[in-house]
């Protein structure tokens, strides 16, 4: 990624394998995953405090946090990039960073090297308080609806960020 594709200043698209509308203040429900087949669980006790520290670390000060649940192979969060002096930064450079420090964090816990994140992630434009309380409700349910837990309140992994309060 070349230094002046780090900010947007206008509606814009780009193009991997899946499309990415990005808009100067627009908040977004992302998804990360593992590489597959996934060869840890991210919701092990260590590498799941790995990923909420990593979450609110970036909460205020890259982006608004909003909601977020952590999933053996992947993550889900509605966050708002940052802007800053007239620009905002991308929601692609904001996931590169996260799954890159996360991928640092957690193949030093395990004493392991390589790939941990699939390239690329999924991102979603919020368009209206509807939208995002389908996505807000998903995320909390997400572990409920995996069999993970009965009560999704129960998740050790879901969270809400500066954004809810």
């Amino acid at each position: 990624m070349r230094r002046d594709d780090k900010f947007i200043e206008e509606f814009s698209r780009t193009q991997g394998n899946l499309p990415h509308w990005e808009d100067v203040g627009a908040t977004y429900f992302v998804r990360c995953a593992l590489q597959r087949p996934a060869t840890i669980d991210l919701t092990a006790p260590c590498l799941g405090q790995i990923m909420v520290d990593a979450l609110l670390f970036g909460d205020g000060a890259r982006y608004r946090l909003y909601d977020y649940t952590v999933m053996p192979d992947h993550l889900h969060a509605i966050l708002q990039p940052a802007a800053t002096a007239g620009t905002t930064e991308r929601i692609t450079s904001v996931t590169y960073t996260l799954k890159q420090w996360t991928a640092k964090k957690i193949n030093a816990a395990l004493g392991r090297k390589g790939t941990l994140w699939q390239e690329e992630s999924y991102d979603h434009i919020i368009r209206n308080r509807d939208d995002y309380e389908g996505k807000a409700l998903y995320i909390f349910r997400n572990s409920q609806a995996a069999g993970l837990v009965d009560d999704p309140a129960k998740w050790p992994w879901w969270g809400r960020g500066s954004g809810c309060k």
